[in-house]
Protein backbone atom coordinates (compact mmCIF):
# COMPACT_ATOMS: atom_id res chain seq x y z
CA UNK A 1 0.00 0.00 0.00
CA UNK A 2 3.15 2.19 0.65
CA UNK A 3 3.47 2.97 -3.00
CA UNK A 4 -0.27 4.99 -3.00
CA UNK A 5 1.19 7.14 -0.62
CA UNK A 6 4.51 8.37 -1.84
CA UNK A 7 4.22 12.16 -2.40
CA UNK A 8 3.91 13.73 -5.78
CA UNK A 9 5.10 17.29 -5.96
CA UNK A 10 4.03 17.92 -9.44
CA UNK A 11 0.57 18.00 -8.01
CA UNK A 12 0.99 19.84 -4.69
CA UNK A 13 -1.22 22.86 -5.94
CA UNK A 14 -4.24 20.71 -6.27
CA UNK A 15 -4.45 19.91 -2.86
CA UNK A 16 -5.06 23.44 -2.02
CA UNK A 17 -8.57 23.38 -4.00
CA UNK A 18 -9.11 19.17 -4.19
CA UNK A 19 -11.65 19.89 -0.91
CA UNK A 20 -13.86 21.97 -3.22
CA UNK A 21 -13.73 19.25 -6.35
CA UNK A 22 -16.19 16.95 -7.58
CA UNK A 23 -15.53 14.08 -9.86
CA UNK A 24 -17.78 11.42 -11.34
CA UNK A 25 -17.94 7.54 -12.66
CA UNK A 26 -20.28 5.61 -14.28
CA UNK A 27 -22.74 3.91 -11.72
CA UNK A 28 -23.15 0.25 -11.97
CA UNK A 29 -26.84 0.17 -10.61
CA UNK A 30 -28.53 -2.50 -9.14
CA UNK A 31 -31.55 -2.09 -11.74
CA UNK A 32 -28.51 -2.25 -14.10
CA UNK A 33 -27.01 -5.80 -14.00
CA UNK A 34 -28.13 -8.93 -14.71
CA UNK A 35 -29.62 -11.77 -12.68
CA UNK A 36 -26.74 -14.15 -12.62
CA UNK A 37 -26.29 -16.42 -15.32
CA UNK A 38 -23.96 -19.35 -15.27
CA UNK A 39 -23.20 -20.09 -18.64
CA UNK A 40 -20.31 -22.53 -18.37
CA UNK A 41 -20.58 -25.26 -15.42
CA UNK A 42 -17.65 -25.97 -14.16
CA UNK A 43 -15.21 -22.89 -12.01
CA UNK A 44 -12.15 -22.65 -12.65
CA UNK A 45 -10.64 -20.58 -9.36
CA UNK A 46 -7.54 -19.85 -8.22
CA UNK A 47 -6.66 -21.06 -4.50
CA UNK A 48 -5.94 -18.12 -3.32
CA UNK A 49 -7.31 -16.55 0.16
CA UNK A 50 -8.60 -13.03 0.80
CA UNK A 51 -9.30 -11.20 4.11
CA UNK A 52 -12.09 -8.49 3.24
CA UNK A 53 -12.12 -5.83 5.84
CA UNK A 54 -14.70 -2.99 5.97
CA UNK A 55 -13.52 0.47 4.58
CA UNK A 56 -15.24 2.45 7.05
CA UNK A 57 -16.87 4.53 4.66
CA UNK A 58 -20.18 3.67 3.28
CA UNK A 59 -23.55 4.31 3.16
CA UNK A 60 -27.02 3.22 2.73
CA UNK A 61 -26.95 4.67 -0.55
CA UNK A 62 -24.15 3.56 -3.58
CA UNK A 63 -20.52 3.58 -3.26
CA UNK A 64 -18.44 2.31 -5.86
CA UNK A 65 -15.02 2.57 -5.97
CA UNK A 66 -13.26 3.71 -9.02
CA UNK A 67 -9.16 4.49 -9.11
CA UNK A 68 -6.67 6.25 -7.31
CA UNK A 69 -5.25 9.66 -8.07
CA UNK A 70 -2.45 11.42 -5.95
CA UNK A 71 -2.29 8.84 -3.14
CA UNK A 72 -6.32 9.53 -2.45
CA UNK A 73 -8.93 6.60 -3.54
CA UNK A 74 -11.63 7.81 -5.83
CA UNK A 75 -15.31 6.52 -6.14
CA UNK A 76 -18.40 7.27 -7.54
CA UNK A 77 -21.62 7.16 -4.98
CA UNK A 78 -25.32 9.03 -4.85
CA UNK A 79 -24.64 10.00 -1.42
CA UNK A 80 -25.38 13.22 -1.56
CA UNK A 81 -27.84 15.34 -2.96
CA UNK A 82 -27.09 19.10 -2.19
CA UNK A 83 -25.28 21.55 -4.89
CA UNK A 84 -23.06 19.72 -6.80
CA UNK A 85 -24.71 16.11 -7.79
CA UNK A 86 -27.82 17.64 -6.98
CA UNK A 87 -31.00 16.03 -8.69
CA UNK A 88 -32.68 12.31 -8.24
CA UNK A 89 -32.24 9.60 -11.03
CA UNK A 90 -35.42 8.35 -12.51
CA UNK A 91 -34.40 5.01 -13.37
CA UNK A 92 -32.87 4.40 -9.37
CA UNK A 93 -34.85 7.11 -7.30
CA UNK A 94 -31.53 7.51 -5.82
CA UNK A 95 -29.54 10.72 -5.79
CA UNK A 96 -27.26 11.33 -9.48
CA UNK A 97 -23.72 9.34 -8.53
CA UNK A 98 -21.16 12.05 -7.92
CA UNK A 99 -17.16 11.23 -7.52
CA UNK A 100 -15.98 11.75 -4.38
CA UNK A 101 -12.25 11.71 -3.22
CA UNK A 102 -10.82 9.87 -0.35
CA UNK A 103 -7.55 9.86 2.31
CA UNK A 104 -6.25 6.01 2.74
CA UNK A 105 -4.51 5.42 5.79
CA UNK A 106 -1.70 3.41 6.57
CA UNK A 107 -3.89 0.35 7.33
CA UNK A 108 -5.81 1.24 4.09
CA UNK A 109 -9.22 2.50 5.70
CA UNK A 110 -10.59 5.39 3.84
CA UNK A 111 -11.81 8.18 5.38
CA UNK A 112 -13.14 12.42 4.82
CA UNK A 113 -14.95 11.96 1.32
CA UNK A 114 -15.74 15.06 -0.65
CA UNK A 115 -16.24 15.93 -4.11
CA UNK A 116 -13.48 16.02 -6.44
CA UNK A 117 -13.06 17.99 -10.09
CA UNK A 118 -16.58 19.90 -10.30
CA UNK A 119 -15.47 20.94 -13.65
CA UNK A 120 -16.30 17.55 -15.10
CA UNK A 121 -19.58 17.05 -12.97
CA UNK A 122 -22.54 17.21 -15.41
CA UNK A 123 -26.37 17.06 -14.64
CA UNK A 124 -26.80 13.26 -14.55
CA UNK A 125 -24.65 10.16 -13.16
CA UNK A 126 -20.67 10.78 -13.09
CA UNK A 127 -19.20 7.39 -13.63
CA UNK A 128 -15.93 5.13 -13.97
CA UNK A 129 -12.45 7.17 -14.48
CA UNK A 130 -9.05 6.70 -14.90
CA UNK A 131 -5.92 8.29 -15.20
CA UNK A 132 -2.88 8.46 -17.29
CA UNK A 133 0.11 6.99 -15.34
CA UNK A 134 2.31 10.18 -15.00
CA UNK A 135 -1.61 11.46 -13.53
CA UNK A 136 -2.17 14.63 -15.78
CA UNK A 137 -4.30 13.27 -18.28
CA UNK A 138 -8.21 11.80 -17.06
CA UNK A 139 -10.56 9.94 -18.80
CA UNK A 140 -14.17 9.65 -17.12
CA UNK A 141 -17.54 9.06 -18.21
CA UNK A 142 -20.48 10.95 -17.64
CA UNK A 143 -24.42 9.70 -18.42
CA UNK A 144 -26.42 11.20 -21.20
CA UNK A 145 -29.21 13.59 -20.39
CA UNK A 146 -31.30 11.75 -21.90
CA UNK A 147 -30.55 8.16 -20.44
CA UNK A 148 -29.03 8.12 -17.13
CA UNK A 149 -27.80 4.85 -17.61
CA UNK A 150 -26.32 5.37 -20.68
CA UNK A 151 -22.54 6.88 -19.98
CA UNK A 152 -19.90 8.05 -23.02
CA UNK A 153 -16.56 8.39 -22.19
CA UNK A 154 -14.12 11.85 -21.89
CA UNK A 155 -10.97 13.42 -21.80
CA UNK A 156 -9.25 16.02 -20.05
CA UNK A 157 -5.91 17.94 -19.28
CA UNK A 158 -4.58 18.84 -16.19
CA UNK A 159 -3.76 22.38 -15.94
CA UNK A 160 -0.41 23.04 -13.75
CA UNK A 161 -0.86 26.83 -13.65
CA UNK A 162 -4.22 26.66 -12.34
CA UNK A 163 -4.94 27.23 -8.70
CA UNK A 164 -8.20 27.07 -8.89
CA UNK A 165 -11.38 24.20 -9.10
CA UNK A 166 -11.28 23.94 -12.32
CA UNK A 167 -7.70 22.93 -13.19
CA UNK A 168 -8.79 19.63 -15.67
CA UNK A 169 -9.37 21.90 -19.44
CA UNK A 170 -9.79 21.48 -22.70
CA UNK A 171 -12.45 18.46 -21.93
CA UNK A 172 -12.91 16.36 -24.91
CA UNK A 173 -15.47 13.77 -26.14
CA UNK A 174 -14.00 10.19 -27.05
CA UNK A 175 -14.64 9.56 -31.36
CA UNK A 176 -16.27 6.59 -30.62
CA UNK A 177 -18.88 7.24 -28.52
CA UNK A 178 -22.67 6.94 -29.71
CA UNK A 179 -26.10 7.47 -27.95
CA UNK A 180 -27.03 4.11 -28.75
CA UNK A 181 -24.47 2.63 -26.65
CA UNK A 182 -22.86 3.25 -22.94
CA UNK A 183 -19.28 2.99 -22.67
CA UNK A 184 -18.01 2.40 -19.04
CA UNK A 185 -15.88 1.50 -16.48
CA UNK A 186 -12.57 3.12 -17.90
CA UNK A 187 -9.30 1.86 -17.15
CA UNK A 188 -5.48 3.22 -18.27
CA UNK A 189 -2.83 0.25 -18.63
CA UNK A 190 0.11 0.73 -16.48
CA UNK A 191 2.33 1.93 -19.71
CA UNK A 192 -0.33 4.57 -20.08
CA UNK A 193 -0.55 2.99 -24.40
CA UNK A 194 -4.03 1.33 -23.94
CA UNK A 195 -7.52 1.62 -22.21
CA UNK A 196 -9.80 -0.89 -21.40
CA UNK A 197 -13.91 -0.48 -20.78
CA UNK A 198 -16.92 -1.89 -21.02
CA UNK A 199 -19.65 -1.21 -23.76
CA UNK A 200 -23.12 -2.97 -25.07
CA UNK A 201 -22.00 -1.21 -28.28
CA UNK A 202 -22.89 -3.64 -31.90
CA UNK A 203 -21.22 -6.67 -32.37
CA UNK A 204 -20.35 -7.72 -29.22
CA UNK A 205 -20.83 -11.38 -27.84
CA UNK A 206 -23.35 -10.62 -24.99
CA UNK A 207 -25.10 -7.46 -22.93
CA UNK A 208 -21.77 -5.55 -21.96
CA UNK A 209 -18.31 -6.81 -23.30
CA UNK A 210 -14.71 -5.59 -22.28
CA UNK A 211 -12.75 -3.67 -25.20
CA UNK A 212 -9.41 -2.48 -25.75
CA UNK A 213 -8.63 1.08 -27.53
CA UNK A 214 -5.26 2.30 -28.12
CA UNK A 215 -4.35 6.13 -26.98
CA UNK A 216 -2.70 8.22 -29.71
CA UNK A 217 -0.38 10.86 -29.71
CA UNK A 218 -2.92 13.92 -28.38
CA UNK A 219 -3.94 11.10 -25.66
CA UNK A 220 -7.19 10.05 -27.13
CA UNK A 221 -7.99 6.82 -27.26
CA UNK A 222 -8.52 5.10 -30.89
CA UNK A 223 -9.20 1.89 -32.82
CA UNK A 224 -11.50 0.52 -30.27
CA UNK A 225 -11.59 -3.13 -30.49
CA UNK A 226 -13.60 -6.32 -28.57
CA UNK A 227 -11.27 -8.69 -26.68
CA UNK A 228 -12.62 -11.96 -27.75
CA UNK A 229 -14.44 -14.42 -27.14
CA UNK A 230 -11.35 -15.94 -24.44
CA UNK A 231 -12.71 -12.69 -21.91
CA UNK A 232 -16.99 -11.70 -23.28
CA UNK A 233 -19.27 -14.11 -22.65
CA UNK A 234 -23.25 -13.90 -23.57
CA UNK A 235 -23.70 -12.38 -20.01
CA UNK A 236 -21.97 -9.08 -18.85
CA UNK A 237 -18.11 -8.32 -18.39
CA UNK A 238 -17.64 -5.04 -16.71
CA UNK A 239 -14.77 -3.37 -14.53
CA UNK A 240 -11.71 -4.27 -16.44
CA UNK A 241 -8.83 -3.58 -14.57
CA UNK A 242 -5.06 -4.21 -15.89
CA UNK A 243 -2.17 -4.72 -13.57
CA UNK A 244 1.05 -3.77 -13.98
CA UNK A 245 2.04 -6.87 -13.95
CA UNK A 246 0.22 -7.82 -17.05
CA UNK A 247 -2.92 -9.36 -15.31
CA UNK A 248 -6.50 -7.90 -16.18
CA UNK A 249 -8.72 -8.15 -13.75
CA UNK A 250 -12.58 -8.28 -14.57
CA UNK A 251 -16.27 -9.03 -13.16
CA UNK A 252 -18.26 -11.18 -15.30
CA UNK A 253 -21.33 -12.86 -14.90
CA UNK A 254 -21.15 -14.76 -17.93
CA UNK A 255 -17.98 -16.74 -16.91
CA UNK A 256 -18.66 -19.44 -14.56
CA UNK A 257 -19.01 -18.06 -10.81
CA UNK A 258 -20.80 -18.12 -7.71
CA UNK A 259 -23.54 -15.96 -8.27
CA UNK A 260 -23.61 -11.93 -9.68
CA UNK A 261 -20.80 -10.91 -10.83
CA UNK A 262 -17.84 -12.21 -9.79
CA UNK A 263 -14.24 -11.08 -10.09
CA UNK A 264 -11.75 -12.51 -12.41
CA UNK A 265 -8.69 -12.63 -13.65
CA UNK A 266 -6.83 -13.39 -17.07
CA UNK A 267 -2.94 -12.86 -18.24
CA UNK A 268 -2.61 -10.14 -20.69
CA UNK A 269 -0.67 -11.76 -23.62
CA UNK A 270 0.70 -10.06 -26.81
CA UNK A 271 -1.72 -10.79 -28.86
CA UNK A 272 -4.83 -12.97 -26.98
CA UNK A 273 -5.67 -13.78 -22.80
CA UNK A 274 -5.17 -16.91 -21.22
CA UNK A 275 -8.36 -18.34 -19.66
CA UNK A 276 -10.25 -16.46 -16.87
CA UNK A 277 -10.07 -17.72 -13.74
CA UNK A 278 -12.42 -16.95 -10.56
CA UNK A 279 -10.82 -15.51 -7.54
CA UNK A 280 -12.76 -17.92 -5.78
CA UNK A 281 -14.99 -17.98 -2.81
CA UNK A 282 -13.25 -15.85 -0.17
CA UNK A 283 -13.66 -12.76 -1.88
CA UNK A 284 -16.69 -13.92 -4.54
CA UNK A 285 -20.38 -14.29 -2.79
CA UNK A 286 -23.76 -15.37 -4.64
CA UNK A 287 -24.09 -11.13 -5.16
CA UNK A 288 -22.09 -8.82 -7.25
CA UNK A 289 -18.29 -8.38 -6.55
CA UNK A 290 -17.21 -5.10 -9.26
CA UNK A 291 -14.36 -2.61 -9.15
CA UNK A 292 -11.35 -4.76 -8.10
CA UNK A 293 -8.05 -2.82 -8.21
CA UNK A 294 -4.52 -3.26 -6.20
CA UNK A 295 -3.10 -1.09 -4.11
CA UNK A 296 0.16 -3.09 -3.68
CA UNK A 297 0.76 -7.08 -5.08
CA UNK A 298 -1.39 -8.39 -2.07
CA UNK A 299 -3.88 -5.72 -0.92
CA UNK A 300 -6.83 -3.42 -2.94
CA UNK A 301 -10.41 -2.11 -2.38
CA UNK A 302 -12.69 -3.62 -4.48
CA UNK A 303 -16.77 -2.95 -4.57
CA UNK A 304 -19.85 -5.74 -3.74
CA UNK A 305 -23.79 -5.45 -2.70
CA UNK A 306 -23.29 -8.22 -0.46
CA UNK A 307 -25.82 -8.71 1.95
CA UNK A 308 -23.79 -8.24 5.10
CA UNK A 309 -23.39 -4.29 3.79
CA UNK A 310 -24.68 -1.21 4.71
CA UNK A 311 -26.06 -0.39 1.25
CA UNK A 312 -26.65 -1.00 -2.22
CA UNK A 313 -23.06 -1.15 -3.33
CA UNK A 314 -20.64 -0.71 -0.33
CA UNK A 315 -16.24 -0.83 -0.88
CA UNK A 316 -14.32 -2.77 0.70
CA UNK A 317 -10.27 -3.95 1.13
CA UNK A 318 -9.01 -6.68 1.07
CA UNK A 319 -5.56 -8.37 1.72
CA UNK A 320 -3.90 -11.36 -0.47
CA UNK A 321 -2.76 -14.45 0.92
CA UNK A 322 -1.00 -15.88 -2.40
CA UNK A 323 -0.55 -19.71 -2.56
CA UNK A 324 2.07 -20.47 -4.84
CA UNK A 325 1.20 -22.57 -8.06
CA UNK A 326 4.00 -24.71 -8.69
CA UNK A 327 5.53 -26.65 -11.73
CA UNK A 328 8.00 -29.42 -10.32
CA UNK A 329 10.20 -31.85 -11.97
CA UNK A 330 13.72 -33.81 -12.25
CA UNK A 331 15.57 -34.20 -15.38
CA UNK A 332 16.82 -37.88 -16.03
CA UNK A 333 18.73 -39.56 -19.27
CA UNK A 334 15.74 -41.31 -21.51
CA UNK A 335 17.12 -44.78 -21.67
CA UNK A 336 18.64 -45.75 -18.04
CA UNK A 337 16.77 -42.55 -16.23
CA UNK A 338 19.62 -41.83 -14.09
CA UNK A 339 19.21 -38.57 -12.22
CA UNK A 340 20.89 -35.28 -14.32
CA UNK A 341 22.19 -32.86 -12.20
CA UNK A 342 23.09 -29.12 -13.43
CA UNK A 343 20.78 -29.58 -16.30
CA UNK A 344 19.85 -25.92 -17.46
CA UNK A 345 15.78 -25.76 -17.43
CA UNK A 346 14.22 -22.51 -18.84
CA UNK A 347 10.58 -21.29 -18.54
CA UNK A 348 9.51 -20.06 -21.97
CA UNK A 349 6.14 -18.75 -22.16
CA UNK A 350 3.60 -18.30 -25.39
CA UNK A 351 5.66 -15.21 -26.68
CA UNK A 352 8.94 -16.91 -26.56
CA UNK A 353 9.90 -15.01 -23.58
CA UNK A 354 12.07 -17.02 -21.19
CA UNK A 355 10.29 -16.09 -17.63
CA UNK A 356 12.88 -18.52 -15.78
CA UNK A 357 16.20 -20.34 -15.71
CA UNK A 358 17.11 -23.04 -13.20
CA UNK A 359 20.07 -25.65 -12.64
CA UNK A 360 18.55 -28.89 -11.66
CA UNK A 361 19.87 -29.42 -8.26
CA UNK A 362 22.32 -32.51 -7.41
CA UNK A 363 19.20 -34.82 -7.58
CA UNK A 364 18.15 -33.67 -10.39
CA UNK A 365 15.22 -31.46 -9.32
CA UNK A 366 13.83 -28.11 -10.96
CA UNK A 367 10.28 -26.39 -9.35
CA UNK A 368 8.93 -22.90 -10.75
CA UNK A 369 6.70 -20.89 -9.85
CA UNK A 370 3.86 -20.09 -12.44
CA UNK A 371 0.64 -18.66 -13.44
CA UNK A 372 -2.39 -21.28 -13.34
CA UNK A 373 -3.38 -22.27 -17.02
CA UNK A 374 -1.12 -20.52 -18.90
CA UNK A 375 0.88 -22.07 -21.86
CA UNK A 376 4.46 -22.75 -20.99
CA UNK A 377 7.45 -24.81 -22.67
CA UNK A 378 9.88 -26.27 -20.91
CA UNK A 379 13.59 -26.51 -22.39
CA UNK A 380 16.28 -28.06 -21.45
CA UNK A 381 20.10 -27.83 -22.04
CA UNK A 382 23.09 -29.95 -21.03
CA UNK A 383 26.31 -30.89 -22.37
CA UNK A 384 26.45 -34.08 -24.19
CA UNK A 385 22.87 -34.44 -24.78
CA UNK A 386 20.01 -33.23 -27.08
CA UNK A 387 17.86 -30.08 -26.28
CA UNK A 388 14.48 -30.90 -25.20
CA UNK A 389 11.13 -28.99 -25.16
CA UNK A 390 7.85 -30.22 -23.69
CA UNK A 391 4.61 -28.07 -23.69
CA UNK A 392 3.12 -27.68 -20.40
CA UNK A 393 0.11 -26.08 -19.28
CA UNK A 394 0.73 -24.36 -15.53
CA UNK A 395 -1.45 -26.27 -13.16
CA UNK A 396 -3.73 -24.78 -10.48
CA UNK A 397 -1.88 -25.83 -7.23
CA UNK A 398 1.28 -27.82 -8.04
CA UNK A 399 1.97 -30.52 -10.81
CA UNK A 400 5.41 -32.82 -11.77
CA UNK A 401 6.69 -33.40 -15.10
CA UNK A 402 9.95 -35.45 -16.06
CA UNK A 403 12.49 -34.08 -18.31
CA UNK A 404 13.78 -36.91 -20.54
CA UNK A 405 16.79 -36.25 -22.48
CA UNK A 406 18.59 -38.31 -25.23
CA UNK A 407 22.56 -38.80 -25.36
CA UNK A 408 24.49 -37.34 -28.05
CA UNK A 409 27.17 -39.71 -29.47
CA UNK A 410 30.64 -38.85 -28.76
CA UNK A 411 32.53 -36.84 -31.32
CA UNK A 412 35.74 -39.17 -32.52
CA UNK A 413 38.74 -36.92 -34.31
CA UNK A 414 41.91 -37.49 -35.51
CA UNK A 415 43.41 -37.47 -31.82
CA UNK A 416 40.83 -37.83 -29.85
CA UNK A 417 37.41 -39.28 -28.18
CA UNK A 418 35.22 -35.81 -27.20
CA UNK A 419 32.51 -36.00 -25.00
CA UNK A 420 31.05 -33.72 -21.90
CA UNK A 421 33.62 -33.38 -19.07
CA UNK A 422 33.70 -36.18 -16.61
CA UNK A 423 32.00 -35.28 -12.92
CA UNK A 424 33.61 -37.10 -9.48
CA UNK A 425 32.88 -36.78 -6.03
CA UNK A 426 34.01 -33.72 -4.13
CA UNK A 427 38.32 -34.04 -3.91
CA UNK A 428 37.42 -38.23 -4.54
CA UNK A 429 38.08 -40.31 -7.08
CA UNK A 430 35.03 -42.20 -7.37
CA UNK A 431 32.77 -40.95 -10.41
CA UNK A 432 29.86 -39.53 -10.43
CA UNK A 433 26.35 -41.98 -11.57
CA UNK A 434 26.03 -39.01 -14.00
CA UNK A 435 28.95 -39.89 -15.51
CA UNK A 436 28.59 -43.43 -16.11
CA UNK A 437 26.50 -42.40 -19.25
CA UNK A 438 29.09 -40.18 -20.74
CA UNK A 439 31.98 -43.14 -20.20
CA UNK A 440 29.34 -45.43 -22.06
CA UNK A 441 30.03 -43.33 -24.81
CA UNK A 442 33.53 -43.86 -24.73
CA UNK A 443 32.64 -47.49 -24.60
CA UNK A 444 30.24 -47.46 -27.50
CA UNK A 445 33.02 -45.32 -29.51
CA UNK A 446 35.69 -48.12 -28.67
CA UNK A 447 33.50 -51.08 -29.25
CA UNK A 448 32.50 -49.40 -32.77
CA UNK A 449 36.58 -49.72 -33.44
CA UNK A 450 37.80 -52.13 -32.12
CA UNK A 451 41.46 -51.27 -33.19
CA UNK A 452 41.41 -48.16 -31.25
CA UNK A 453 43.46 -47.64 -28.28
CA UNK A 454 43.17 -44.68 -26.34
CA UNK A 455 45.07 -43.32 -22.66
CA UNK A 456 42.85 -41.55 -19.86
CA UNK A 457 44.43 -38.81 -18.71
CA UNK A 458 43.02 -36.90 -16.04
CA UNK A 459 43.64 -32.79 -15.16
CA UNK A 460 43.08 -30.92 -11.88
CA UNK A 461 42.67 -27.14 -11.44
CA UNK A 462 45.54 -25.59 -9.51
CA UNK A 463 43.76 -25.02 -5.95
CA UNK A 464 45.22 -27.26 -3.46
CA UNK A 465 48.74 -28.41 -3.48
CA UNK A 466 50.90 -30.01 -6.49
CA UNK A 467 51.53 -33.44 -4.07
CA UNK A 468 47.72 -33.75 -3.91
CA UNK A 469 46.31 -32.55 -7.46
CA UNK A 470 48.96 -35.27 -8.77
CA UNK A 471 47.75 -38.18 -6.77
CA UNK A 472 43.95 -37.05 -7.04
CA UNK A 473 44.00 -36.70 -10.70
CA UNK A 474 45.71 -40.38 -11.41
CA UNK A 475 43.40 -41.92 -9.24
CA UNK A 476 40.47 -40.59 -11.08
CA UNK A 477 42.18 -40.95 -14.53
CA UNK A 478 42.16 -44.87 -12.80
CA UNK A 479 38.64 -44.68 -12.27
CA UNK A 480 37.21 -44.27 -15.56
CA UNK A 481 40.13 -46.93 -17.26
CA UNK A 482 38.71 -49.86 -14.35
CA UNK A 483 34.91 -48.50 -15.38
CA UNK A 484 35.93 -49.22 -18.96
CA UNK A 485 37.68 -52.55 -18.38
CA UNK A 486 34.49 -53.96 -16.26
CA UNK A 487 32.26 -53.18 -19.30
CA UNK A 488 34.44 -55.33 -21.39
CA UNK A 489 37.17 -52.93 -23.13
CA UNK A 490 40.28 -55.21 -23.25
CA UNK A 491 42.97 -53.81 -20.80
CA UNK A 492 45.64 -53.88 -23.35
CA UNK A 493 43.40 -50.98 -25.33
CA UNK A 494 43.67 -48.62 -22.53
CA UNK A 495 46.05 -46.50 -20.10
CA UNK A 496 45.92 -43.99 -17.96
CA UNK A 497 47.70 -40.84 -16.43
CA UNK A 498 46.95 -38.33 -13.63
CA UNK A 499 48.91 -34.53 -14.53
CA UNK A 500 47.70 -33.01 -11.80
CA UNK A 501 47.47 -29.03 -12.28
CA UNK A 502 50.61 -29.27 -14.67
CA UNK A 503 49.12 -29.14 -17.71
CA UNK A 504 46.12 -25.87 -17.53
CA UNK A 505 44.24 -25.04 -20.66
CA UNK A 506 43.37 -21.97 -18.88
CA UNK A 507 46.18 -19.38 -18.20
CA UNK A 508 44.66 -17.49 -15.25
CA UNK A 509 47.45 -19.15 -12.12
CA UNK A 510 45.82 -17.80 -9.12
CA UNK A 511 42.91 -15.36 -10.37
CA UNK A 512 41.08 -17.96 -12.57
CA UNK A 513 37.11 -17.63 -12.57
CA UNK A 514 35.21 -20.50 -11.35
CA UNK A 515 34.20 -21.34 -14.63
CA UNK A 516 38.31 -21.78 -15.61
CA UNK A 517 38.77 -24.02 -12.70
CA UNK A 518 36.14 -25.85 -14.43
CA UNK A 519 38.03 -25.71 -18.05
CA UNK A 520 40.52 -26.97 -16.47
CA UNK A 521 39.36 -29.63 -14.44
CA UNK A 522 38.86 -32.14 -17.06
CA UNK A 523 39.16 -36.05 -18.60
CA UNK A 524 40.71 -36.70 -21.99
CA UNK A 525 40.61 -39.70 -23.86
CA UNK A 526 43.42 -39.71 -26.39
CA UNK A 527 43.59 -42.27 -29.42
CA UNK A 528 47.07 -43.51 -29.40
CA UNK A 529 48.69 -44.33 -32.45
Amino acid sequence: MNSIFKKNSFFSIVLLFISTLSFSQEAFIANDHLENTSFATSILELNDKYEIISTGINTTLSDVGAAFFMNKYIMYSSRKTGAIGAGRDANTGNPYNSLYCLNIDKTGNLSHPYFFASVLDEKGNEGGITFSPNQKTVYYTNSTPENSTNYQLYKAVFDETCRCSNAWIKKEAVAFNNANYSIENPNVSADGKKIYFSSNMPGGFGGYDLYVADIDENGLPVNPKNLGSEINTIGDEKFAYASPEKELFFSSNGHAGYGGHDVFVSRIRKNSYSTPLNLGKTINTSTDEIAFILASKKKGYFTSNRHEGLGSYDIYRFELQKNSNTLKGHATEKISKIILPNTKISLIDTEGNEVATQTTSENGAFNFEVTPLENYTIVANKEGYLDFSLPVIAPIGSTTTVVELDQKKAEITATNIVIENIYFDYNKASIKKESTLSLNKIYDALTANPEMKITVNAHTDSRGSDTYNLILSDKRAASALQYLIKKGIDPSRIVSKGYGETMPLSNCKSNCTEKEFETDRRVEFVIIK
